[in-house]
């Protein structure tokens, strides 16, 4: 059975549909966010990204790897994808999540391993910058990264995603891309849907930078580019502004 055949037309069409929002990176209806995915932030743990992957690998422009294995096995399966998305778009993730569990226990009832991308020089850099959990070119992870629903923007698939910690670390990155001939991308918490955070190089999401500092007696506050407008205005709202 080929991925095309695994991944149904319906199942495709309901995971094409997805908008990139990001409705489903805030918790604006107070139910927790995706819980694999507030503890790895990369786009593709997502229910967004797991929307992209299910269309990727029934395209077949992703193949099954480690990456994948891993993105599918952590849904618990709470539901709270279900609640967010249909409540803003109508669409039901649950059951593309569904559809993903099965397709990768069909493939492992097929026999086959999945890939496994071999680090290189610039990975290993990125790697001792962030360490080995924050930087990535599985192709799974990717290809959250790689397409918008704007009608001109083309697919471009990066050849690795970065998630600094801080500054600093955002500082070495661009230093090291630079000293490989990198290109590289900035993405805050959310992205663009038109086309503009895309590379064949390294894309910088900065999703771990979540400082929110309030100055309340000078009606200020200084936010790190991690930092949503709702989580920004959940954190003063709780101080009396907004």
């Amino acid at each position: 059975m080929t991925q095309e055949q695994a991944i149904s037309k319906e199942i495709y069409r309901m995971a094409a549909q997805c908008r990139h929002y990001a409705m489903c990176k805030i918790d604006y209806l107070g139910t927790g966010l995706c819980p694999p995915a507030e503890a790895y932030p990369f786009v593709s743990y997502f229910p967004q990204g797991r929307m992209d992957l299910c269309r990727a690998l029934r395209d077949g422009i992703v193949p099954i790897t480690q990456g994948a294995v891993e993105i599918i096995e952590a849904c618990t399966f709470c539901g709270r994808c279900d609640r967010q998305c249909h409540f803003t778009t109508g669409l039901r993730p649950m059951r593309v999540m569904t559809a993903l569990k099965k397709f990768l226990d069909d493939y492992r009832k097929s026999g086959k391993d999945p890939e496994k991308p071999e680090e290189d020089q610039p990975l290993t850099a990125l790697r001792r910058i962030v360490g080995s959990r924050w930087a990535t070119n599985d192709p799974a992870l990717l290809v959250a990264y790689a397409d918008d629903p704007f009608p001109l923007a083309q697919l471009q698939m990066p050849r690795y995603v970065v998630m600094p910690r801080d500054r600093e670390e955002v500082v070495r990155i661009v230093v090291t891309a630079n000293r490989f001939g990198l290109p590289t991308v900035v993405r805050g918490n959310g992205g663009s849907v038109f086309g503009f955070v895309f590379t064949d190089g390294v894309v910088i999401d900065l999703n771990r930078m979540k400082g929110i500092d309030i100055d309340p007696d000078n009606w200020t506050v200084t936010v790190e580019p991690g930092v949503t407008s709702f989580e920004l205005q959940t954190a003063v709202a709780s101080q009396g502004f907004r």
